[in-house]
């Protein structure tokens, strides 16, 4: 787990702090306050920023992840991947992106970089001496002492390890993309419910286990009559489509079964929450905007459940909110399980003068959760 997180350089967060993490920690703060780059630069560590998530981040915000050919010709003229920078572009110096604990020699930095030419001796068999040029990877700060550049990209460096992005190379098969070091299990649950046959597929991961029936009981949450699920083939679809799979569900009463769809969205998102934690086992679980589509009136059940199966699966939990429902149900069940370490913080723009709006963290640890509770602490 990481017990601390040290953000800088990365869109809004320029220098960004949080000092004590447990492992469940929500997320709080305004409307575009950088609660969700939170957990995209969570994403990124976990994934050690290999290319095929970049890019399926840079699309997801319609953000340029390959190089334009006409550049300059039009009004964007951006770089691939400058807008994951402070200020949506490249540094000037060597102020690369880090994401990982604080004052960490192994957090992940993203720098951006050029290729160049370089003059190296090499020796053959008889002796002889030869003088020819390499292509090597650099930063900005040391770009003067370099003639000829090859071509732009980033640089990525994590521990010992380091691989590059090349800013002219494009290429479909994500196998081919290097990463450093092996990535970690990292689940994400965005907004916006997963589709169906993403849902399919994680429940055929899990079928006939003891992860099956853990999803059965939470599903009882949302609905009490539940009691059995199945996912099969869309009959609708034409043999000409691919193949869409669609959720049944068995309900106590009612003879013959009930598309999922039908039930409302607390009973997909909480089907999608479960599904999720298995995936993440060992890693991360990240949550953005954890009450949609659940009621109030049961997120204190799906904290608790978190709670336990954080514990079960050795699973970090980061979850961002700006529900005060959901911010009173998570300090219930963390000061009821006070076995499992949890942390809210608050993400806002600081009103010091002398941090210049900088966004900061504001730390509220399990002791401090029930004065928040029954106070007038504002932390959305």
């Amino acid at each position: 787990m990481l017990k601390s997180l040290n953000i800088k350089n990365f869109r809004s967060l320029e220098d960004f702090q949080v000092t004590k993490l447990g492992r469940v920690n929500l997320i709080v703060g305004k409307n575009n306050s950088g609660k969700s780059s939170v957990l995209e630069a969570l994403r990124i560590y976990a994934g050690n920023a290999n290319q095929a998530l970049l890019e399926k981040i840079a699309q997801g915000h319609d953000e340029r992840c390959f190089l334009n050919k006409n550049l300059y010709e039009g009004l964007d003229a951006s770089l691939p991947y400058e807008d994951l920078f402070t200020h949506r572009a490249f540094p000037e110096g060597e102020n690369p992106i880090v994401i990982g604990e604080f004052e960490s020699a192994s957090a992940l930095k993203i720098y951006h970089a050029y290729t160049v030419e370089k003059d190296s001796v090499v020796t053959d068999e008889e002796g002889n001496k030869e003088t020819i040029k390499r292509p090597m990877t650099i930063t900005k700060i040391e770009l003067t002492t370099f003639n000829k550049v090859l071509s732009e990209g980033l640089l990525i460096k994590k521990n010992a390890d380091t691989t590059t992005i090349d800013f002219n190379v494009v290429s479909a098969d994500f196998r081919r993309y290097v990463t450093v070091g092996n990535p970690m299990p990292c689940s994400f649950i965005p907004t916006q419910l997963v589709a169906m046959n993403g849902l399919a597929n994680a429940w055929d991961s899990i079928a006939l286990t003891e992860a099956e029936e853990i999803v059965k009981e939470a599903m009882k949450i949302i609905l009490p009559e539940f009691e059995n699920l199945t996912f099969v083939n869309d009959s609708s679809y034409s043999e000409s489509k691919a193949i869409r799979r669609v959720a049944k569900v068995k309900i106590k009463g009612i003879s013959r079964p009930v598309p999922l769809n039908s039930l409302g969205d607390g009973m997909l998102r909480i089907l999608q929450l479960v599904l999720k934690l298995f995936s993440a086992k060992g890693g991360f679980l990240l949550i953005d905007e954890f009450e949609n589509g659940l009621h109030y009136s049961v997120q204190e059940k799906v904290w608790r459940l978190l709670f336990e199966l954080s514990e079960k699966l050795d699973i970090q939990i980061f979850a961002t909110t700006h529900s005060w429902d959901c911010i009173e149900s998570f300090a219930k069940v963390a000061m009821a399980k006070k076995d499992t370490d949890s942390v809210l913080f608050r993400v806002g723009k600081s009103v010091r003068t002398s941090d210049k709006g900088r966004v900061i963290s504001t730390v509220f640890d399990q002791e401090q959760l029930y004065s928040i509770t029954q106070s007038d602490v504002e932390v959305r």
